[in-house]
């Protein structure tokens, strides 16, 4: 019990404390970078979305770390990580429904500091590449629209800068890091995923989280392989930067098509990629089992 009501803390901890440490960075970034408007996040609070999914990974890392170093048995770890985040979520998502908006100062001369042209905006499956400056209002541009044909306008129909406070800015050309690119893309994928069921409705949103849950606590088992904490913790990361990547290939467009085409109407397409995750994660969980008892009875 002292071992749960720990857990209950850590847990507790490092969940606010990774949601709230990205909203940190990113207004420093701001104050920092005059050419980076804040204006640019949704007004809606679209942003912590986008925090989500570094919070949801990184806190059960830090869950099932804390359950391995405690020899918490791991069914029992397994269940309370997946109550522990599924509630969680749950409480920051319903909480932050209620705000409407998220006050941002923005002023028109800011808007004209954009950038250079190739500037990116993106909002959800729509991207927005201009192709002159983009503080001119008859700038040209590209329209980009998922599974449509790319849209030139040399002329566009609307001010060029119309909407703008919906759309999230990102570079056309990055210099990151490929592997830090890699894991930018798959965690703005993870986003889109959970916002596209937020949308759907509290109830999609939560089945999301719940296969998502089950399968990064199924991952139990790897911390305890070797003797040494340190290196199954890096171990760890290297498995979660594994199904981050996972998660990201079942939700793309064509590998859902195919699945759907697999299943047919038996099971409704929304519910197919959180299929999948309770699935994957059930299977891990059958491993774990297996793979206690081969390993109990090998010391007898």
């Amino acid at each position: 019990m002292k071992n749960i009501v720990r857990l209950m803390f850590v847990f507790s901890i490092g969940f606010v404390v990774l949601f709230v440490v990205p909203w940190v960075m990113y207004w420093f970034y701001i104050r920092l970078e005059p050419s980076v408007q804040a204006g640019l996040v949704s007004e809606r609070g679209s942003f912590w979305v986008m925090v989500l999914p570094i919070t949801i990974y990184g806190t059960m890392l830090v869950g099932l770390r804390y359950t391995a170093r405690v020899s918490m048995p791991i069914s029992l770890s397994i269940m309370s990580l997946v109550i522990l985040g599924i509630g969680w979520t749950g409480v920051l998502t319903l909480g932050i429904s209620r705000i409407q908006a998220i006050p941002v100062p923005l002023s028109q001369d800011k808007i004209f500091s954009l950038g250079e042209p190739g500037l990116l905006l993106s909002q959800t499956d729509t991207s927005e590449v201009f192709l002159s400056d983009p503080h001119k209002p008859q700038s040209p541009q590209v329209i980009s629209v998922q599974d449509k044909p790319l849209v030139y306008e040399p002329v566009p129909h609307a001010d060029a800068l119309s909407g703008i406070r919906g759309m999230s800015l990102s570079p056309f050309r990055i210099n990151a890091p490929a592997a830090l690119q890699g894991i930018s893309h798959d965690l703005a994928s993870t986003a889109t995923q959970l916002n596209t069921r937020l949308n759907q409705g509290f109830i999609p949103f939560i089945i999301y989280v719940g296969g998502l849950m089950v399968l990064l606590s199924s991952l139990r088992v790897i911390f305890t392989l070797g003797a040494w904490p340190l290196a199954n913790l890096c171990i760890g990361m290297v498995v979660f930067r594994g199904v981050l990547a996972l998660e990201a290939l079942l939700n793309t467009p064509r590998i859902q098509s195919d699945l759907y085409s697999l299943v047919g109407e038996r099971i409704p397409k929304p519910l197919l990629g959180s299929l999948l995750l309770y699935l994957l994660g059930l299977f891990l969980i059958l491993y774990t089992v297996v793979f206690q008892l081969v390993k109990s009875r090998s010391f007898r």
